[in-house]
């Protein structure tokens, strides 16, 4: 009977001794057995401080289905217009930095402070780089009535007539507004700015012949020129545009030195951690070149431009700095 005994007991030392080993085992599993943590402990919201149906509304709608694969949570996007983008940019640069809550954004944000007195946070400071999306080339068109077919002779024309001309932007410290007033800098003409509520009325009066003048996607423009609707005098980049290369540069054109674009790019709160900032980027990256999407920003006349955080930092603090220069030597008022 005893030896059924030792048997019977041996058989429990050895079930104990397997059970134990089965945990130390799933203690060190590999992530594919045991459930990993996620990064982001709910629904994402993708904000725009825009309104829908802009350039960067457009880049965000094209992350959210990357965005919650990645991060492993649903992602939306929402729209916060208003104050040209501070009341949208104020709710991330106050909201947790959890990984919840990011913002597409553009260039001319940076120039916020330039504008406006109360601006109830930094610009550049108060947000967590995470990388660039893309960028987008412009060009000075006019009316096809403006009695000049060049840069050179729209600066002699306007050198005769100072303050006689308008142009259109979307708005005061638009890309648009801040170029036109850079190239009046550096060419010593005088023109008179007319800001409008977005961007499809200020084309509109242009092609209409009520402005003579504004900045438009290059893009936009040379099927609009190709029709003989508006005359193109060149385009913002320094560079040729691979995709229009016939298009002559305002550098070459007669504003030496003149190199601008429209840039987009994914901010979070300041305080995200290094972890969530790179699982974000990664994301971005995967979602820029997916085949869809790389057609969807050609189409808008985006570059996708990959970048690291620390890339868009440092882009974003040179820019800061630039236009910063531009805006005070026009001598533009803050309200």
């Amino acid at each position: 009977m005893s030896h059924f005994n030792d048997i019977d007991q041996k058989r429990r030392q050895l079930t104990r001794m397997l059970l134990a080993a089965a945990g130390t085992a799933m203690a060190g599993a590999t992530p594919a057995l045991r459930a990993q943590p996620k990064l982001v402990n709910g629904q994402i919201k993708i904000i725009v401080p825009f309104t829908p149906g802009t350039t960067p509304d457009l880049c965000a709608r094209l992350l959210p289905t990357t965005i919650t694969k990645r991060l492993g949570q649903p992602s939306y996007v929402e729209n916060r217009p208003g104050a040209s983008g501070i009341i949208g940019s104020e709710a991330v640069a106050k909201a947790a930095p959890d990984g919840q809550t990011v913002m597409v954004s553009t260039n001319t944000a940076l120039t916020l402070p330039y504008f406006y007195k109360k601006v109830p946070f930094d610009v550049i400071n108060s947000f967590e780089p995470i990388g660039m999306i893309g960028n987008t080339n412009y060009a000075l068109v006019a009316h096809p009535s403006f009695p000049a077919s060049n840069v050179k002779e729209m600066i002699a024309y306007l050198k005769k007539n100072p303050n006689q001309v308008t142009y259109a932007s979307p708005g005061k410290g638009t890309f648009h507004h801040l170029c036109m007033e850079q190239i009046a800098s550096m060419t010593g003409v005088q023109w008179n700015h007319v800001p409008y509520k977005g961007s499809a009325p200020a084309f509109q009066d242009l092609l209409g012949g009520h402005v003579m003048l504004t900045i438009m996607p290059l893009h936009m423009a040379v099927p609009l020129a190709n029709s003989g609707k508006l005359k193109i005098f060149g385009a913002t980049r320094k560079e040729h545009d691979p995709t229009f290369p016939k298009v002559p540069t305002l550098h070459e054109a007669g504003v030496t030195n003149f190199n601008a674009d429209g840039w987009y790019a994914l901010w979070g709160p300041k305080g995200m951690s290094k972890e969530l900032v790179a699982a974000y980027n990664a994301a971005l990256r995967e979602a820029i070149q997916s085949p869809d999407v790389k057609t969807t920003l050609d189409q808008q006349g985006i570059n996708p431009k990959l970048g690291t955080p620390e890339e868009l930092l440092k882009t974003a603090r040179a820019e800061y700095e630039y236009w910063g220069k531009v805006i005070k030597d026009a001598k533009i008022e803050q309200e």
